[in-house]
């Protein structure tokens, strides 16, 4: 019962999907970057400068959103190139250009007003961890960090709710290639599915490369790779440990994801039990 609790507890940073560039307010950037809608006709705009750092204002929440990726049916296991291939100017470049898999669709909720509120005062967002799957991670941002609180249940009729002692920074901003940093938390009088369950989660999170990023419908010249190796150890058994590798685009947010198997010892492992792409 723990590990499937605890198969993936990762963010999720949902941003919304730029629909092209348009005209910007004022002098453009001298690098080139510009204004970015989040969405056909919306009034939420970004402003990437293509510098090769995620700023704090270069990830957008959007709450109601949709975002939509391919990604692997459940159950199965996709076949990944997670190391990329190396270009001269020092940075990678990944094809994820394949368009198998299913498209789903995900949002971002405001965490005021759902069931598990109050459970998680200082929430903002919450959203799906696995599109596959209804449980919702739960998060605070401030202009600093997103941070992991803990996972609620789609209802409380589920019955799942794991509090951290201590919220996990998933994101420090600004995020640039070469930082990293280390998280510890253990979970608090948690059930899923109304069973009592604990663990003792250890994240280690890493900017560890940048490069492009091609999908089917767009390729990203400027991504950073993220690396988030989780450890968690429970009362009894020998614990778990995957490896996640997230790319993050000015703008864009999440661009494609892997996880690996459960266990997973290979940095640049080639299968991977989730595997999220943007999609059209």
């Amino acid at each position: 019962m723990e590990a499937v609790m605890v198969r993936s507890l990762a963010a999720l940073f949902l941003v919304g999907c730029a629909a092209g560039p348009v005209e910007p307010r004022g002098d453009p950037p001298t690098d080139g970057g510009g204004f970015f809608p989040v969405l056909d006709g919306s009034t939420v705009q970004c402003r990437g400068n293509r510098d090769g750092v995620l700023q704090r204002d270069e990830v957008l929440f959007a709450p109601g959103v949709e975002v939509r990726y391919r990604v692997n049916p459940s159950g199965t296991v996709a076949r990944v190139d997670t190391r990329g291939s190396a270009q001269a100017n020092g940075t990678r470049a990944w094809d994820f250009s394949d368009p198998a898999g299913e498209l789903v669709p995900l949002s971002l909720v405001e965490s005021r007003g759902q069931w598990f509120e109050a459970s998680f005062p200082s929430a903002r967002y919450a959203a799906r961890l696995d599109p596959r799957a209804p449980a919702l991670g739960v998060y605070a941002v401030d202009e600093r960090e997103v941070r992991l609180l803990g996972v609620a249940g789609a209802t409380s009729m589920v019955g799942t709710l794991v509090r951290y002692d201590n919220p996990i920074a998933l994101l420090r901003f600004p995020l640039a290639l070469g930082m990293t940093w280390t998280a510890e938390a253990t979970t608090v009088d948690a059930t899923v599915e109304h069973a009592p369950v604990a663990s003792r989660d250890r994240y280690e999170v890493t900017v560890d490369a940048v490069g492009s990023v091609r999908l089917p419908a767009i390729t990203f010249a400027q991504a950073l790779r993220v690396r988030v190796e989780v450890t968690q150890r429970f009362p009894a058994g020998p614990g778990t440990r995957r490896i996640q590798y997230l790319w993050l685009a000015e703008c864009y947010g999440e661009v494609a994801r892997t996880t690996s198997r459960d266990g997973e010892l290979e940095p640049d492992y080639r299968e991977a039990q989730e595997f999220r792409r943007l999609g059209l």
